[in-house]
């Protein structure tokens, strides 16, 4: 018998239960946003994969924009939190900003789902560690890209939120470059970690390392 305070299962997911291994698909607890991130963007990927360039593939679109924002929004909101605790670890130690810097509601609260926002958070603190290559100024330019078109969050989610314009993009060159903006957006936390990590921490400065 499960206390209040029990976390349960989703009614969604326990109405249908897995009955064979190859045939189940897994939510796994505990998700941070950077995971979370990864997962919005493989679903992404998996979307264009489908595409063959027929008429009813238009309809892909909008979901695939959607997905691919919202993953560069979750990448963003992990960013801010990894390196706002790199510069506490190997920089500046504990200070009340650093802390909130990393705080998943502080985060939520402050910059809502502002691309520019996050990104430019994102670029302060990534210029307090003083890396020694600036931050990948095309992943910005897609960023911002981003966001002119949907500063809100919402315009490739519900009707009637973008210009009424018809456009023709070619989809491939959309995919690989979305892709490819991803993958470097990501690699700059291997980057700060890789940096930062062969040295030593200001905990281990402090004890005489």
């Amino acid at each position: 018998m499960s206390t209040p305070n029990t976390p349960q299962p989703t009614k969604l997911l326990s109405s249908v239960p897995a009955t064979a291994y190859r045939t189940q698909i897994v939510r796994y607890p505990h998700e941070d946003s950077g995971r979370l991130s990864y997962s919005f963007q493989y679903a992404a990927d998996a979307l264009a994969s489908t595409y063959t360039g027929k008429n009813e593939d238009d309809s892909l679109l909008l979901p695939y924009l959607t997905l691919y924002r919202q993953a560069f929004e979750l990448r963003l909101k992990y960013l801010i939190a990894f390196l706002a605790s790199t510069r506490q670890t190997y920089v500046e130690g504990v200070t009340p900003e650093l802390t909130n810097a990393q705080s998943t509601e502080h985060i939520r609260k402050k910059f809502g789902h502002n691309l520019g926002k996050l990104l430019t958070a994102v670029e302060t603190h990534y210029a307090a560690l003083k890396m020694p290559s600036p931050f990948p100024s095309a992943v910005k330019a897609v960023i911002l890209a981003f966001h002119d078109d949907d500063e809100a969050g919402v315009a490739f989610r519900y009707a009637g939120q973008l210009p009424e314009v018809q456009e023709h993009a070619d989809f491939p060159t959309l995919s690989n470059l979305l892709t490819a903006t991803y993958v470097e957006l990501s690699l700059i936390e291997d980057y700060v970690d890789g940096t930062y990590s062969a040295g030593p921490t200001l905990h281990d400065l402090s004890s005489g390392y």
